[in-house]
């Protein structure tokens, strides 16, 4: 999943929060914790919808993160129908697995996120207009085009 963090004197920022898509390997990596404290973010520049640039921002949230994510209009409506499905796709799957697993004895599982996370993150959104400079922490400016 693609995600950046950048850190200067006046706070720190992610660009996008995507999750990892693909080999069992990488799906794994969406389970772990992140390798910063959610809470320390100020905000999130999200660059677009897809779900390998967006799809652990409900975790992210869930985590403790309480800044704002810019994002555009069109990516911001689309997030809004991609992030919940997503959430309900998971607690679906997890819940197939959790009923193999307790056939096996094995132990249960938790989603990445539900539908409720995802829906609660939906709040943190604030559009962008194109073409105009956006502070994103304080003597950071970004720009959509």
């Amino acid at each position: 999943g693609s995600s950046y963090l950048f850190q200067t004197a006046n706070g720190r920022f992610l660009v996008d929060c995507g999750l990892f898509q693909g080999q069992k390997t990488l799906k794994e990596l969406n389970y772990g914790a992140f390798p910063f404290r959610p809470a320390d973010v100020d905000a999130v520049l999200l660059t677009h919808a897809h779900i390998d640039h967006s799809g652990l921002l409900p975790k992210l949230v869930r985590a403790g993160f309480e800044g704002p994510i810019l994002a555009t209009r069109g990516t911001i409506d689309l997030c809004s129908y991609m992030l919940p499905d997503a959430g309900s796709i998971q607690e679906s799957e997890v819940a197939q697995l959790n009923r193999r697993n307790a056939a096996r004895g094995r132990k249960e599982v938790q989603p990445i996120y539900t539908q409720a996370d995802a829906i609660a993150t939906l709040q943190s959104f604030r559009p962008v207009d194109y073409e105009r400079w956006t502070d994103v922490i304080p003597g950071v400016r970004a720009r959509y085009w």
